[in-house]
């Protein structure tokens, strides 16, 4: 019998004009799993990442989450469904603080009447202080808990990426979509990287999907990888099948140094 998917693509196609950035995709995620989403550049991988959040609407296809057909969104619907999503480059309020952006993310899950009565003080002091505790956890589990009270702009790079995912994290996502965590990272950075959202996933029962050109962190830290070559699939499979997969090697140039970093 089948797994249940949390995640389930199905024919997925994107067009720009006449280009075709996704052509027939299909693929699942499995709850509790944390799964990569590999091609080189241009493979579509980020048409596809803003195709499943719901910010764009598939050409032709369905996205399910949890059952429920979510294609063409609205992000903030699929949010409230439980799927959030971080992005390649740090996508934070730098004038706020750190503890402001977390509290943003929080906000972006609540429906907008309940929002505005936060906002105009209408709400209980139970809602708001469940609010905060909610921020506090999210601080803590991120190591950014001692700098909360700081201005997010004047975190290190390193910092501001783990602000990104706290942001996410921040909505209480069953699902979350991590674009590119490592990007510029050094290795032992990555590293570390890698073992905290393996901790989060442990900790707070999430999936994940994940768009990475880190190989070794890849092939490190997900249990099951997709592949794409302008917009199709062309394998998938647990991290040692990918790697062996001639296709694959191929579509990398025959980079098999990165595959098997």
């Amino acid at each position: 019998m089948d797994a249940p998917m949390l995640l389930r693509v199905e024919g997925l196609s994107r067009s720009f004009g006449g280009l075709a950035a996704l052509k027939n995709l299909s693929f699942g995620v499995e709850r509790g799993r944390i799964v990569g989403l590999i091609g080189p550049n241009g493979a579509g991988k980020t048409t596809a990442f803003n195709v499943i959040s719901g910010t764009l609407p598939p050409t032709a296809g369905t996205v399910h989450f949890k059952g429920r057909d979510i294609s063409g969104g609205p992000p903030s619907r699929v949010v409230r469904l439980g799927l959030a999503r971080t992005f390649q480059s740090t996508s934070i309020y730098p004038a706020a603080s750190v503890a402001q952006n977390v509290y943003r993310g929080a906000l972006s899950r609540l429906p907008t009447g309940l929002v505005n009565q936060l906002i105009g003080g209408g709400a209980t002091r139970q809602a708001l202080d469940a609010l905060q505790q909610q921020v506090d956890e999210v601080l803590e589990l991120m190591g950014l808990a001692a700098k909360r009270d700081a201005l997010a702009g004047n975190l290190s790079y390193g910092y501001q990426k783990r602000l990104g995912v706290a942001i996410g994290l921040a909505t209480r996502p069953e699902l979350l979509l991590l674009d590119e965590p490592a990007a510029g990272l050094n290795p032992e950075e990555s590293a570390e990287f890698g073992r905290l959202l393996r901790t989060l996933r442990d900790r707070m029962d999430l999936t994940m999907l994940l768009v990475e050109h880190h190989m070794a962190l890849v092939m490190e830290l997900c249990e099951h990888i997709v592949v794409l070559v302008q917009g199709e699939k062309i394998a998938e499979g647990t991290p040692a099948q990918v790697r062996d997969n001639p296709a694959v090697v191929e579509a990398y140039l025959g980079a098999t140094e990165d595959l098997h970093a």
